[in-house]
């Protein structure tokens, strides 16, 4: 998601403590069965805060389980163990991935100015007039269309390959031609179990090119026809859509201060419901461990762990862009308004029912994160201890997770020109 018209101007740096996951693969059915009791265990007016997103970042502790026990807060007891997800077979429509052909959007870009691109990489003079041919470059009223044929986008070179991810990462319009993979998932993604040879690795790497701790991916269709075997499609879509993420839990005792809980959990519509939970928790002796589920709004609670249908669209038939920011302004929403996914509704919406919050961020509270011109790229909501809700772009390979602020802030950066770091600042709606 990106809008045209934010300017946030904060910036952060946390740190989180992560344990590598247990690979744990579900299917969109089986996202019910987390909501269990575990027992026993911008316009001008965006400005946001500048500081506080680090508040927990040193002060979390590995448990001997490999859970990770988050910092004391007016959240209450919380820990968390991460895992790794992945979209289920069914959901992960090969033949259309690759039968659209890698589509490259240069916005605002003219033919001359393509051309003006081309010539600061190692590309041949050859290889330029190929890729400036009329039936590869489209001129279209607000930009070039680039349709390179797979041949064209394994022969590029590693710089011309940079040059052109980076200035395609930046456009919105391109976001689901861009995959961005750490760099140490690879063993999880790619591992003996997961179906994907050493030969796909290497087509995948060399589809990417490497910025700090991160592979820059596009060019999926290309890859996709170099498989000749239908299940090596799938393996590949499959790692591609391998997150890492975490099962968040809140502990509930019969000394827990249920009325300062309810004051931080308790929001929306849902209030006598999250504290009539809370209330019936502390009749358990020895206390209880409870997915984080167990209080969250029913949208999210139907979406965490969830991959999006390959078809999402509105009853008028109107394709629905469920980013960051739409999840985000979507979240205690109990029917989801189709229009976040726009970003002139996005940035209309912040300016009529939000405000720039100055205080610690609390539960239910907007993360935005927009680029040193001011652009929104994304947004998220916070949860707890810096951990937020999140989804990271519209595809099917796109779940609804639980990340950290700072994983977060690396994964957008990528989306920055090299030198250029994301502000984050934070937004409360008048409505809570």
């Amino acid at each position: 998601m990106s809008a045209s018209s934010s300017a946030i101007t904060t910036a952060a740096t946390p740190k989180t403590a992560t344990k590598p996951p247990v690979t744990l693969l579900r299917p969109r059915w089986a996202v019910a069965a987390i909501i269990c009791l575990i027992t026993g265990i911008v316009g001008g007016f965006i400005v946001g805060r500048q500081a506080g997103f680090q508040q927990g970042a040193f002060q979390r502790r590995e448990l001997p389980n490999g859970s990770v026990l988050c910092k004391p807060g007016p959240w209450g007891d919380l820990s968390y163990t991460s895992f790794n997800i992945a979209a289920p077979d069914a959901m992960l429509p090969a033949l259309d991935f690759e039968s659209g052909g890698t589509r490259w959007f240069f916005k605002g870009f003219t033919p001359s100015a393509f051309a003006a691109l081309l010539q600061t990489t190692s590309l041949s003079q050859d290889q330029q007039r190929a890729l400036l041919a009329p039936a590869v470059c489209h001129t279209q009223a607000d930009g070039l269309l680039l349709t390179p044929t797979a041949d064209q986008v394994f022969s590029l070179p590693d710089d011309a390959r940079a040059q052109i991810y980076q200035t395609i990462a930046q456009i919105p319009e391109d976001a689901s031609e861009m995959h961005y993979i750490r760099s140490d998932t690879l063993d999880d993604r790619f591992s003996t179990d997961s179906g994907v040879s050493a030969e796909t690795v290497a087509l995948f790497k060399h589809l990417s090119y490497l910025r700090g701790n991160y592979y820059i991916f596009s060019g999926l269709p290309a890859l996709l026809s170099r498989l000749a075997i239908p299940a090596d499609k799938l393996h590949f879509l499959k790692a591609l859509s391998l997150e890492r993420t975490m099962m968040l839990r809140l502990r509930v005792t019969p000394q827990s201060d249920v009325p300062a809980l309810a004051e931080y959990w308790a929001k929306s519509a849902w209030n006598t419901d999250v504290q009539t939970i809370l209330q019936s928790l502390t009749t358990i002796p020895n206390g209880s461990w409870i997915s984080i589920l167990m209080v969250l709004p029913p949208l999210p609670t139907q979406q965490l762990y969830d991959y999006p249908a390959p078809n999402d669209s509105t009853a008028a038939g109107t394709t629905v862009h469920r980013d960051g920011a739409w999840s985000a302004l979507n979240f205690f929403n109990n029917a989801p308004d189709p229009s976040f996914g726009n970003a002139q509704s996005v940035m209309q919406e912040l300016r009529n029912n939000y405000f720039p919050s100055t205080g610690d961020p609390r539960y239910g509270d907007l993360v935005i994160f927009s680029s040193p011109s001011g652009t929104l790229v994304n947004a998220a909501v916070y949860i707890a201890d810096d951990i937020c809700f999140a989804k990271n772009g519209t595809t099917v390979l796109d779940p609804w997770m639980l990340k950290t602020t700072q994983e977060l802030l690396e994964r957008y950066n990528c989306q920055l020109p090299p030198g250029q770091t994301l502000s984050v600042s934070y937004f409360r709606s008048k409505n809570l």
